[in-house]
């Protein structure tokens, strides 16, 4: 088949060819975007679930939504291990919103909402540089969001800029990726401002993705934030939703899949958004005319190597050999949450000898704890790739 023409898209964040079975969360994001451009009061909105479910494109697509309508949108990524992850949450988060006030300035124009609420991110970002600047001559607004407080300057922050939104008619919109990475503190500040601007019926929201833990390190940062957002847990695909997903973006090419061969893909994806990509582009690199279910078998064991060279190993090699003992230990359970006290069983260890351990593992994004004293894997079948690297180096 024709390489130029495969339709799907495997990658990080990248969004599929067809978004299939996320209509519910889609709809709640429009009625959301409707009710804060009628002054209405709504909850943002929190994704979470393991990596590869499709959170992050969900994500950008109410990024996407919100820029098509001329709110302003700040996007950002928490992740511990980022580029910037040594950059102060506020600082980063200045940069964002500086970023989207620039871009919404061709529309607007440079009225005195907008010059005001660019003066505020100015001085909201007194003491990182370099400042945010803009296609116009601002000087910080004094007294605005300078306290250095974080909680009061972002509730401050959030003021002026919905004041400026609610002259256009929209909203503000902070989307955060990895978000279960931000710091306690400055995640209860953000929830914080969000509490404040909705008492006030501004239309400044925070939508947020990250791993299950999420929901739980929010309640943590402040008790009432399971009240100020809407938790949308985001799993795998159900067999017709993968096989919209699988058909669909084929069909648009005009080429078919034969029944068997769809199954055999969902069957060894078990759902999982970006493995149903990566099988179904080899499939389709594989297949000559209709996709068969020998051509699924040769696209499922590309996809395979695929994804232990890239997805899986990428996280195998950022352990340590004393890391990598641990994550086999866990491997034991499957993907299934391990107790950290059976996992020191396992390993011959006290359980407060392996908590650096653990620790570090959580800051490479490699597990997470899903409640208290629990770990488990942060991607669908890494314990089935442990089974065949260690099978490939015992062989």
């Amino acid at each position: 088949m024709d390489p130029v023409r495969n339709p799907y898209r495997p990658g990080a964040g990248l969004r599929p060819p067809e978004l299939a079975g996320r209509d519910d969360v889609l709809d709640d994001f429009a009625v959301l975007l409707q009710r804060a451009e009628e002054r209405r009061p709504g909850q943002g909105i929190v994704l979470a679930g393991l990596r590869g479910v499709g959170k992050t494109v969900l994500l950008n697509e109410f990024a996407r939504r919100a820029r098509t309508r001329g709110w302003v949108v700040a996007d950002l990524e928490a992740r511990r291990e980022s580029g910037d992850a040594g950059t102060p949450f506020r600082a980063r988060l200045a940069s964002a919103l500086a970023a989207s006030l620039r871009e919404v300035t061709g529309t607007w124009g440079v009225v005195d909402r907008l010059r005001r609420a660019a003066g505020a991110i100015r001085s909201f970002s007194i003491g990182f540089q370099p400042l945010p600047t803009f296609s116009f001559e601002i000087d910080p607004e004094t007294g605005v969001g300078d306290s250095g407080d974080l909680e009061l300057d972002l509730t401050e922050l959030a003021r002026t800029l919905s004041e400026a939104a609610i002259e256009r008619g929209v909203g503000v919109l902070i989307a955060i990726d990895e978000m279960q990475d931000i710091d306690l503190t400055d995640l209860g500040a953000l929830c914080g401002a969000v509490h404040a601007s909705g008492q006030r019926d501004l239309p400044f929201y925070v939508v947020g993705a990250g791993l299950p833990n999420l929901p739980g390190r929010l309640a943590e940062a402040r008790s009432y934030a399971e009240r100020l957002l809407s938790y949308k847990p985001i799993a795998e695909l159900d067999l017709k939703s993968s096989k919209d997903a699988i058909v669909v973006p084929a069909k648009n090419e005009g080429v078919e899949w034969d029944q068997l061969a769809v199954e055999r893909i969902f069957d060894a994806a078990e759902g999982y958004p970006y493995f149903l990509q990566e099988f179904a582009k080899a499939s389709w690199e594989h297949a000559s005319t209709i996709i068969t279910l020998d051509d699924a078998e040769a696209g499922i064991r590309v996809g395979f190597a695929v994804l232990d060279a890239g997805f899986f190993n990428s996280r195998w090699i950022r352990a340590t050999p004393s890391e990598r003992k641990y994550l086999i230990a866990m491997s034991e359970e499957g993907d299934e949450p391990s107790y950290a006290s059976e996992v020191a069983t396992r390993l011959g260890r006290k359980m407060t000898s392996l908590g650096p351990i653990r620790a570090n593992l959580i800051a490479k994004g490699l597990v997470y704890a899903p409640e208290h004293g629990q770990i488990a894997f942060t991607v669908p079948g890494m314990s089935r790739f442990i089974e065949r690297q260690r099978a490939t180096e015992i062989a």
